[in-house]
């Protein structure tokens, strides 16, 4: 195989050696339209080798030898495909390429694109997205069908190199939320709000303007919704307070907060029951992902934390299904995320140890109280740093309930939640989560990701880190005469390096890829609690 050099292309710059995971979106956009008019990904996924084939390793010889899917496998992900409108090689690349400590590359999947002779995906791989030369082919395949598929697509071909494509619901590769949905993102706590920004009472509701609306979506929803005593805002009472939705960001002065993959989020403030409130108003969009999937996630998040409600659990102010868009109004968190406190970003100050901790410990009970709240328990399924809210107080809440879904308890497998529909965030999500696999134990192992930052400092996922992924970082530098040191963040003061331990002991347990042997969450908080009882 010859060398495919890295390039800046308009994909973004991809090398050989790079995750497969971290594919641009355009490029994933690209060879799934490609390979799914073969469709080439059913010939790709069933030759992707198992153990004892390691990533990295030349593709077997032939096609006797172990495979990592079945036909099963390949038929569940089309049913699925068919069901959701996605395309296989999205999902494919979804649970591929996040499963296992050593994950799979960018060679990798050339190495096999060659093996099956699917020649224009390839093309496109190596020559479009990696800068790189056209590999040498076996001339006596077919190629009739990929010529005709590409004279009739040359037009969304271009326009999807070339950044002229409006990307359709269809496109979006399903991956988990990335920005982080209620998070202050650049925003100056201490600024003072601009006067523009009006103090109204939640029942000033216009009904000229609020008729006016065209809804996109069926406001008969509330007839099916289970939302006890939440309150209902009026459309048009929130696109006042939040002076039309203004796009200009809160720390200039205006109301966005934040944008997020199911959505935009906005500063208001709001006289609520007599009081007033600082509140997030989260204006859900149908522009990415199909209207029942925002339908799903409104439902939760609305029927989820008016029910369950935590102190440790992101408060439901209210929602509103009445206008033109869908919109949930969370209590602000003026602290931000807990990921934007530990990088100091926009000039916050570190935080110490003993407040991390806390911090922790806070998280941990919100999460407990999801698994326990009914005796079938909820899963959060997007447990991470950009998840955890804190207040004025720095009192972690857990937030973005869109993903929530009943699920095992992890112990039993007959109550196991089986799904094709793998969401999350790669970096902090456990193995089983890509095989479908929906129980408590997937909130542990996030979890643990997110205590690994809290005693390191560092992200979950950095490419510009010799070992990019936190955990494998944490596993190889601990091995070291002087790891633990040097793993405890610094910017987080002087360290009980005997806590320290401890709680990267319990971190690594949180993350074994054994889902057996990690603890459940009420397990983990009552270690995690008589660890840090010192602190307090």
């Amino acid at each position: 195989m010859q060398a495919i050099a890295p390039s800046n292309s308009s994909t973004g710059e991809v090398q050989a050696s790079q995750e497969l995971r971290f594919l641009p979106v355009n490029a994933i956009i690209m060879l799934s339209r490609i390979l799914e008019s073969n469709p080439g990904w059913k010939q790709i996924m069933g030759l992707v080798p198992s153990s004892p084939w390691k990533p990295g390793d030349p593709i077997p010889a032939g096609d006797q030898y172990p495979k990592k899917y079945t036909w099963d496998d390949i038929k569940t992900i089309t049913e699925e495909c068919s069901r959701s409108g996605r395309e296989g090689f999205q999902v494919l690349l979804e649970e591929w390429g996040t499963s296992g400590r050593q994950r799979p590359t960018v060679q990798d999947l050339v190495n096999l694109l060659q093996k099956t002779k699917l020649y224009r995906a390839l093309d496109y791989l190596t020559v479009n997205v990696m800068n790189g030369e056209t590999l040498p082919r076996d001339e006596s395949h077919n190629a009739v069908e990929e010529l005709n598929w590409a004279i009739e697509n040359e037009r969304f071909h271009e326009n999807v190199v070339f950044g002229t494509h409006v990307v359709s619901s269809k496109d979006i590769p399903m991956t988990a939320p990335t920005a982080e949905a209620f998070n202050v993102n650049g925003g100056n706590f201490n600024k003072p709000i601009d006067d523009s920004t009006r103090l109204i009472d939640s029942r000033d509701v216009d009904p000229v303007s609020q008729a006016a609306q065209t809804p996109v979506f069926d406001s008969d929803l509330l007839e099916g919704m289970d939302s006890g005593d939440t309150f209902h805002f009026g459309y048009s009472c929130l696109k006042t307070i939040t002076n039309d939705f203004s796009d200009i960001p809160f720390s200039e002065g205006g109301n966005k907060l934040g944008e997020g993959a199911f959505g935009k989020v906005y500063f208001a403030k709001i006289t609520h029951r007599g009081r007033e409130k600082e509140v997030a108003v989260k204006r859900l969009h149908a522009c990415t992902v199909s209207e029942s999937r925002i339908e799903l996630q409104f439902k939760t998040e609305v029927e989820i934390l008016s029910k369950c409600n935590h102190e440790n659990l992101v408060p439901l102010e209210g929602y509103s299904c009445d206008g033109p868009e869908w919109c949930l109004v969370y209590a602000f968190m003026p602290g931000g995320s807990l990921l934007d406190c530990l990088s100091c970003a926009d000039g916050r100050p570190p935080l110490d140890w003993k407040t991390r901790l806390r911090i922790g410990e806070g998280s941990a009970r919100g999460i407990v109280h999801l698994h326990t709240y009914q005796e079938r328990p909820f899963v959060h399924r997007d447990i991470k740093s950009a998840n955890i809210l804190l207040d004025e107080n720095m009192t972690p809440k857990v937030g973005d309930f869109g993903l929530v879904r009943l699920g095992g308890s992890g112990n039993n497998t007959r109550t196991l939640v089986k799904t094709t529909t793998m969401l999350g965030t790669p970096a902090y999500m456990a193995p089983e989560a890509f095989r479908g696999d929906v129980s408590i134990k997937m909130d542990t192992f996030s979890f643990g990701m997110v205590l690994l930052e809290l005693l390191t400092g560092l992200i979950a996922f950095d490419e510009d880190r010799e070992e990019p992924d936190l955990l494998n970082y944490v596993l190889e530098t601990r091995e070291l005469e002087d790891g633990p040191e040097e793993l405890a963040d610094s910017k987080g003061g002087d360290w009980d390096m005997d806590i320290f331990n401890e709680l990267l002991d319990l971190a690594e347990l949180c993350c074994t890829e054994m889902k057996k042997k990690r603890p459940t969450m009420v397990e983990l908080l009552e270690k995690y609690s008589s660890i840090i009882k010192s602190i307090n």
